[in-house]
């Protein structure tokens, strides 16, 4: 079979190249597993980083993805209680109804990408007739529901629990004995310094606290050094790669970052107040001598939310507080509505 595997004392991490498989839901190996640990009535868990049925959809015909109205994301689906599909913003929750046809050029077979908690679900139904349980935000996000939800598992006992990055941390009532990662790629789509890290941290905290002897990792980039790292739990050498990188391009810790962030409903104005002040920053580093500083400007990860438009200056250097002081001193950032991230951990 297609995978790599990373033998520990204790554990056995499978390692699979998803770019040689037929199916790019679950591998050959992740298909034997399933079937093995159902026969033998074991309990498997598997983590998907996207949440409800699908993250949006596409006509094939025009390429035209919904997005929300207040927001700069694609809507997303969710299927509800009675079967019916309801449209969803992530970010602001504003519901819109589910298209069978395409609002642009009215195509039929208006399809869906990205799956969810809930399709994987209906996957796995009609593939294994298992029936598992999920795990998000949704289910869990006040101690009523927590309750509720830990009171169900431990009462159906499922043989295959779905969650999101939530089901990182391990049910202590419920230990599994596989863990699957449908998509160990997820966070590096991310364009952010950290995405690396974060995506590091989410594999090899998974491996670390969880009892389980056995984990199935697939991937579309399996010589991607935050998962080769994380397979061989190896701490100290993911950060000395990782080091190098930042070091290389002052990201911190070995330079200072700052965001300034401005919102508007209005698109012109934005541009025109974040331009005023990016012209006076470079204005001010020139004048006072911070030749190696670097200024820029760039719209965030979502570029519209709430229905108000956002841009972001961002200033990186290896010494950037004594700059800001400068500014600070000479500037009325913040009176004009800038909000202000002196140490900022992330340029998302």
């Amino acid at each position: 079979m297609n995978y790599e595997q990373f033998k520990h004392e204790q554990k056995n991490i499978f390692l699979v190249d998803m770019r040689q498989e037929l199916n790019h839901y679950f591998s050959e190996l992740t298909d034997t597993a399933i079937k093995k640990y159902l026969r033998l009535h074991k309990k498997i868990g598997i983590i998907i980083n996207k949440k409800g049925y699908s993250q949006g959809g596409i006509c094939p015909k025009c390429w035209y993805i919904p997005q929300c109205d207040k927001c700069s994301v694609s809507i997303s689906y969710h299927k509800q209680q009675n079967g019916e599909m309801m449209g969803l913003c992530h970010i602001c929750k504003t519901q819109y109804p589910y298209f069978t046809h395409c609002p642009q050029c009215h195509a039929e077979g208006f399809s869906m990408f990205w799956v969810g908690t809930q399709q994987l679900a209906e996957m796995i139904q009609q593939q294994y007739h298992s029936f598992p349980t999920i795990i998000e935000t949704e289910t869990v996000n006040s101690p009523n529901k927590i309750k509720k939800c830990f009171d169900a598992i431990k009462s159906q006992s499922p043989e295959i629990i779905i969650g999101t990055s939530l089901l990182a941390q391990p049910l202590y009532f419920y230990p599994f004995d596989l863990v699957i990662f449908i998509n160990a790629d997820v966070g590096l789509n991310i364009p952010d310094y950290t995405a690396n890290e974060n995506n590091f941290l989410l594999l090899y905290e998974t491996f670390q606290k969880h009892q389980t002897k056995n984990f199935i990792i697939q991937t579309f980039n399996p010589e991607q050094y935050s998962i080769r790292y994380a397979c061989k739990l190896d701490h100290q050498g993911f950060y000395q790669k990782e080091n190098t990188f930042r070091q290389k391009l002052w990201y911190p810790p070995f330079g200072e970052l700052c965001i300034l962030l401005y919102k508007d409903e209005i698109e012109d104005r934005l541009y025109t107040k974040v331009n005023k002040l990016y012209q006076e920053l470079l204005y001010l580093a020139e004048k006072y001598q911070f030749s190696n500083l670097e200024i820029y400007t760039t719209p965030p990860l979502i570029y519209k939310t709430f229905g108000k438009y956002r841009y972001n200056i961002i200033l990186k250097w290896e010494n950037l507080r004594n700059f800001m002081e400068i500014v600070v001193s000479k500037l009325p950032i913040q009176e004009r509505g800038f909000k202000f991230h002196r140490d900022a951990e992330s340029i998302v």
